[in-house]
């Protein structure tokens, strides 16, 4: 937010693509029982994602288990309209997190490849999908955790790790009278 209290420091279309960001994120996340979206003071672009889904992490004693809270920061710099770089824009806030796209040394999960002006929302599924292991890269060349690359090819009978929708499913449900 500028000194004078606009979203987008100056740019309009930038401005417009983060205020569409929050609206479309906050909708997802009052939609989803497994996702809270945080704005800190800061306020866009800055985005605190809280996942309350099942996924696996790494103890200090080696063990792999499940935990069910994740956190991920989503920074959307001023240039992002025009050129995307996933390690400078997702931090990882959980320690630990077993996955060969993400790296134990350092705080970075790795989404795949993402073009400029790739919505908040798609972001917010395909760091779902990496958490709870709907998706994941199989090849050690291309991963983050070489580790867990290896391990998840032995362990596939294990995923997903939560099989539950981010979004919400609406029912339509209908009552005829007796």
């Amino acid at each position: 937010m500028s000194a004078d209290g606009r979203i987008g420091h100056g740019d309009q279309i930038y401005a417009s693509f983060l205020a569409r960001q929050m609206e479309e994120g906050m909708a997802l996340a009052e939609a989803s029982d497994l996702l809270r979206l945080h704005v800190p003071p800061m306020a866009p672009p800055h985005f605190i994602a809280e996942f309350r889904c099942n996924g696996l992490v790494r103890g200090e004693d080696g063990e792999i288990r499940e935990a069910s809270e994740f956190a991920v920061g989503i920074f959307f710099p001023p240039d992002y309209l025009r050129r995307a770089d996933p390690f400078e824009m997702l931090r990882l806030f959980t320690p630990g997190v077993w996955h060969p796209n993400v790296s134990m040394e350092l705080p970075l999960i790795c989404i795949g490849r993402l073009t400029p002006g790739t919505a908040l929302v798609d972001i917010l599924y395909q760091v779902y999908e990496i958490l709870t292991w709907h998706k994941f890269n199989p090849r050690e060349n291309d991963s983050l955790n070489k580790t867990a690359c290896a391990w998840a090819r032995q362990n596939q009978h294990r995923f997903p790790v939560d099989r539950r929708p981010l979004k919400r499913r609406s029912l339509n449900l209908e009552m005829k009278p007796l």
